[in-house]
């Protein structure tokens, strides 16, 4: 065998969304054209799960504003955020921040970013974009369709643009819920395994709810 020192090749990073594989971008549309409910997988986000006790650790709430330009929701079951950024409560220590950055570096430069403003304060900062997948659902019959796939009162006074539910979607399926506007507009959480069943399940809901399902553009 000859000596020496091999060269390594170099490699390309590849990534895939979780619905890729049902071949929609070729379906989309760009609108509802007359669908009571359209389904949309947006571009890759950034989505790091934060975990930090703000009434045991002064500063981090400015911490994390310094860096994201929004305040963590302390109070449960709702988001704040812009165009651009969201924070949703998942639970009195934990929120789910969600960065709409679609570059393939963007979740590991975001994770740094919060980790050295967050430096000496007890807590953790974890990039879990490739474990999770995003469904955004819109449309006159949203609230119907998702009611029945979700155990929750859909109903427009019981749940709210701004607010997040976490609940089990299906029959063994955990997702949030998170309502964006009175359109209404929700992107559905869940992780990236169960991304096509809860988007076959939607397609399934959605027959006798309403006229039509659309497949949107993300």
């Amino acid at each position: 065998m000859r000596k020496g020192s091999a060269s390594v090749p170099e490699t390309t990073s590849y990534r895939q969304s979780p619905l890729a594989p049902l071949g929609l971008a070729g379906q989309a549309a760009s609108g509802l054209n007359g669908a009571g409910i359209g389904v949309a997988e947006p571009d890759f986000r950034v989505l790091l799960d934060l975990r930090v006790e703000l009434d045991k650790q002064p500063g981090a709430q400015d911490a994390v504003e310094k860096v994201l330009g929004l305040r963590l929701p302390e109070t449960a079951n709702t988001a704040t955020g812009n165009a651009e950024r969201h924070a949703l409560w998942l639970g009195p220590n934990e929120w789910q921040i969600v960065i709409h950055d679609s570059r393939p570096e963007a979740g590991r430069e975001w994770t740094a970013k919060l980790r050295e403003a967050l430096q000496g304060i007890f807590c953790a900062v974890v990039d879990v974009s490739n474990a999770q997948a995003i469904l955004r659902v819109t449309g006159p019959a949203a609230r119907e369709v998702l009611e029945r796939a979700v155990p929750l009162d859909m109903h427009a006074g019981k749940f709210q643009p701004g607010e997040v539910k976490q609940t089990v979607f299906g029959r063994h399926c955990g997702v949030t819920l998170h309502l964006l506007d009175d359109a209404p507009t929700f992107d559905i959480y869940c992780r990236r395994s169960f991304a096509e069943y809860v988007h076959a399940y939607l397609k399934d809901c959605a027959r006798g709810a309403c006229e039509d399902f659309a497949v949107l553009e993300g």
